[in-house]
């Protein structure tokens, strides 16, 4: 009897489990997104920046644009910036959204339209907001691509192995900035780049973090430096983007790990499944920001001379992969 309805106690015992960790997800994204749209919060003020101006920045970015378009993204930059500058707390993007302004009613089209005229009076008040960076659209040839075109990319790709064994040796921190650096280049849903990193080689916080991970007990004492990679819900303001921070945050822990591959470093990355009690003990113990979702922890260290890894085979692309078709 106990063999036939165990089954069914099981699986019921898992479905309220699920609502329960769904329900935990739902209240933290209604306390912490930016869908109260304070533009007095800073951070929350420059991921709409950046969501505006990203969009006036594929108007100039197209070979023929409507001449009509991006009239109202201009306003709203205008906004944003009335209220950045009630404040002297500038973040990145309130200053790169000016020069996208700039740009934008400087056009060709664009430069003797009387909004144009009036925006840039108004955006007079504003030159503290100076960004040396080149913001905006910019040509972009076949040459610069093929830059980027790796002359052998199976021998990159399929030589990338997670080693759970590493050299006894603490990562460099000019190491670790280098491939955040180069992971920075992820996309990201209008470019809000919402991500944190966090990153440790002191053990006494890698034993704390490792505690509420579960996987690394058989090596995790001996990770030289670990990462945190989190997602801000501050970046996300409407209903159907309730899934969008971990989609960012996953996009931008694969290419950490290959920036970390990319320059000789072994990376492994350690899922964070977490119950919610364990996501709050770990939040009681370290410095994440509350309005940050845990997507994953990432082991790095220097690999050995000689390692052994999982073959982790990969399933054939003919059970992956189809081709669209309507139905």
């Amino acid at each position: 009897m106990w063999r036939l309805i165990r089954p069914y106690i099981r699986n019921l015992y898992r479905m309220l489990n699920a609502l329960r960790y769904f329900i935990y997800d739902y209240k933290r994204y209604l306390k912490y997104s930016g869908f109260k749209s304070d533009f007095g919060d800073d951070e929350l003020r420059n991921y709409n920046s950046v969501m505006v101006y990203h969009g006036l920045e594929k108007s100039l970015s197209y070979k023929e644009r409507n001449q009509n378009s991006g009239w109202k993204n201009a306003y709203q930059i205008l906004d944003l910036l009335k209220e950045a500058s009630k404040t002297t707390r500038f973040g990145y993007h309130d200053i790169a959204s000016l020069q996208v302004l700039e740009k934008f009613i400087n056009l060709p089209e664009n430069i003797n339209d009387k909004r144009a005229v009036k925006i840039n009076e108004e955006i007079k008040k504003y030159k503290q907001f100076k960004s040396n960076e080149n913001h905006g659209a910019f040509e972009y040839t076949n040459q610069d691509y093929k830059k980027g075109v790796l002359e052998n990319p199976e021998q990159f790709f399929f030589s990338r192995y997670s080693l759970r064994e590493f050299k006894n040796k603490i990562v460099k921190h000019e190491d670790i900035n280098r491939a955040v650096k180069l992971a920075m280049k992820t996309p990201s849903v209008c470019n809000r780049q919402a991500w944190g990193i966090y990153h440790t080689s002191k053990q006494e916080i890698k034993d704390v973090v490792l505690k509420y991970q579960h996987g690394n007990k058989p090596f995790g004492v001996k990770i030289p430096n670990l990462i945190i990679v989190t997602t801000d819900l501050k970046a996300f303001f409407s209903a159907d983007e309730h899934y969008q921070h971990w989609i960012d945050g996953g996009i931008l822990s694969m290419s950490l790990m290959y920036a970390f591959h990319s320059i000789g470093i072994a990376t492994c990355a350690l899922n964070w499944s977490a119950k919610p009690k364990n996501d709050l003990e770990l939040r009681n113990k370290i410095n994440i920001k509350d309005n940050h979702t845990i997507i994953m922890v990432l082991a790095v260290g220097y690999p050995d001379e000689t390692n052994k890894v999982c073959a982790s085979t990969r399933r054939p692309t003919e059970e992956v992969y189809q081709e669209l078709e309507l139905k």
